[in-house]
């Protein structure tokens, strides 16, 4: 489905923070969606936590860094890391290049889905944001 230009596969979750997690095989791999990484251009550093450490609710997972900015991805439920995307550390900008196969890290862990945001509900959202942003420039 899309908002807008921006795609969101049906088979994952999204989180307001411009993040997708696909449950499968007991882990859920995360990454960052394609309207996120097209905010999120020019990564210059990413710091993932270590294999095996636990994430407590909504404690920093992943931190990385933009010739812009610095954002932070945290969950909405305990995580424990149990595995890298290890060709991060060499080229971090690596995650724009296809947001949804290229993916930031797998962890273990529990949630409700109504902590998430299914497809439907994160393109009616995002698609809200677009929309506002869109708006607010017009002008300019």
């Amino acid at each position: 489905m899309k908002a807008y230009e921006f795609e969101f596969p049906e088979d994952r979750y999204y989180l307001k923070n411009h993040v997708w997690l696909k449950p499968q095989n007991g882990e859920i791999t995360i990454g960052i969606t394609e309207l996120g990484q097209s905010l999120s251009k020019g990564i210059v550093h990413i710091d993932l936590p270590e294999i095996g450490e636990s994430i407590k609710k909504g404690d920093t997972l992943v931190a990385y860094e933009t010739i812009k900015a610095v954002s932070q991805i945290s969950l909405p439920f305990d995580a424990e890391v149990k595995e890298v995307n290890e060709k991060l550390w060499d080229d971090p900008n690596i995650i724009n290049s296809n947001p949804y196969n290229e993916w930031l890290i797998k962890i273990k862990g529990e949630f409700s889905e109504r902590l998430l945001m299914d497809v439907e509900e994160a393109v009616k959202y995002y698609s809200g944001l677009v929309a506002k942003e869109r708006e607010r420039y017009a002008g300019n």
